[in-house]
């Protein structure tokens, strides 16, 4: 007995797979496979594009984003003309800013340090 060719067919696709991300937009992915029936016999496999599909999924829910530091700014010019002064340099919570209840930076927006103009003041004499 001769067993006559059978060609493959496609099952149905399976429901999409879960979002890839819990916030934002991910992907999500579902299957099909050539077994309904499977080809045998020198029948054909099944025709189609793939056996796999992907879409974008969007949650709807927004991400937490954590606060960065931008980048220090230049020391400013000395607080004095003569003596020693301070200068202070600033950054800023923006790198990126904290959003959807994410984290504030931590540490000190302004820093302070000393400056010595190496100019002595008039009236300051060493005797």
């Amino acid at each position: 007995m001769v067993s006559c060719p059978v060609d493959g067919g496609w099952t149905d696709w399976s429901p999409w797979s879960a979002c890839s991300v819990t916030c934002g937009v991910g992907t999500q992915t579902r299957d099909r496979s050539c077994t309904n029936p499977a080809p045998a016999h020198g029948g054909v496999k099944c025709d189609g594009r793939s056996d796999q599909e992907t879409q974008a999924c969007d949650t709807g829910v927004s991400c937490q984003v954590d606060g960065g530091w931008s980048d220090w700014s230049p020391w400013s010019a000395c607080s004095v003309t003569c003596g020693v002064g301070e200068q202070t340099r600033d950054r800023s919570c923006t790198n990126p800013a904290p959003a959807h209840g994410g984290a504030e930076c931590d540490g000190l927006d302004q820093e302070t340090q000393a400056c010595d103009t190496t100019v002595s003041c008039p009236g300051n004499c060493n005797v």
